[in-house]
């Protein structure tokens, strides 16, 4: 097993996703591979994900420290020699947003986003939990998930996230619309490993049901290694978000057609227990009383 990527010369672990090799194992990330449209420059066989290397298993077979570096110009991690496009907005430009504390705000409400890249030249899109922690987002999948172990390490990607605010009613159907949040981020996924991972999966078990590591054993290392975790960063000029308040416009002709707003929120219902812990007589724990009270208001 090679160290590095061909191209780029990334480091490539044995023990972490995001490599892709050819059958005679020539080897390169997830990203140039994108760029070499998923074939090998040197025999032109597919490029497949590589499978991992773990535990006693790489203890007992190391992975090779020759580095292969083919010295050609590598237009790097996947755009094709160019420069990633700055996010901007082209239709309704007056609802776009600058306010970063606006964008954090919604990404730490909407429990769910879009994650979409290319994979062989095609698209690739998925609907995906997620949690903000700090200047990045968080995101986990299984690592036999073949598609996403191929976009999990330097794929350029974009997220998307939308909340859904109310429905606009105006005097003609033509002229109805929504009140919306909406925000797309730009970037290349990294794959986390170690401390960084361990660390990033409790991040988003606290985002979606904050208290809950604490009442529950800890993940298993063997949990942890079937759990690929990865980052996309929140880069300035990469992300775009997109706002609209307010009711209808006035209408611009004679009308009694009724106008206004129908607002839409998220709300709990009640919390249904398992049949298990109802037989047992276990207690509803507190994480979960407080994400229901939290999600009722």
């Amino acid at each position: 097993m090679r160290p590095n990527c061909e191209c780029c010369d990334t480091d490539l672990p044995a023990d972490a996703v995001g490599a892709v090799v050819c059958s005679l194992e020539c080897t390169f990330c997830a990203g140039c591979a994108e760029h070499l449209d998923r074939a090998c420059p040197s025999c032109g066989g597919a490029l497949m994900p590589r499978p991992t290397r773990v535990g006693a298993a790489l203890g007992q077979h190391p992975a090779s420290t020759e580095r292969v570096h083919r010295g050609t110009p590598c237009p790097g991690r996947g755009y094709g020699g160019g420069t990633a496009p700055a996010a901007r907005l082209q239709r309704h430009p007056e609802r776009a947003s600058a306010d970063r504390a606006e964008l954090d705000a919604l990404l730490d409400e909407v429990l769910a986003g879009t994650l979409s890249t290319v994979v062989d030249g095609r698209p690739w899109v998925v609907p995906m939990l997620f949690a903000r922690d700090g200047d990045r987002v968080l995101l986990h999948g299984s690592t036999g998930a073949g598609a996403l172990r191929q976009v999990a390490a330097g794929a350029p990607a974009a997220l998307t996230v939308v909340a859904v605010d109310g429905l606009v009613v105006a005097h003609t159907t033509f002229e109805s619309s929504a009140n919306y949040r909406s925000a797309v981020l730009h970037g290349d996924l990294e794959t986390l490993t170690g401390d960084d991972r361990t660390r990033a999966l409790e991040v988003l078990s606290e985002r979606l049901i904050p208290g809950r590591t604490a009442e529950v054993r800890a993940m298993t290392r063997r949990e942890q290694s079937a759990t690929l975790a990865m980052a996309l960063p929140i880069t300035d000029g990469r992300w775009l978000l997109k706002v609209r308040r307010g009711g209808p416009s006035e209408p611009d002709e004679p009308t009694d057609a009724w106008t206004g707003v129908v607002p839409f929120r998220v709300v709990a219902g009640d919390i249904e227990p398992a049949a298990r812990t109802v037989a047992a007589d276990i207690p509803v724990p507190a994480s979960v009383r407080a994400l229901a009270d939290r999600w009722a208001r």
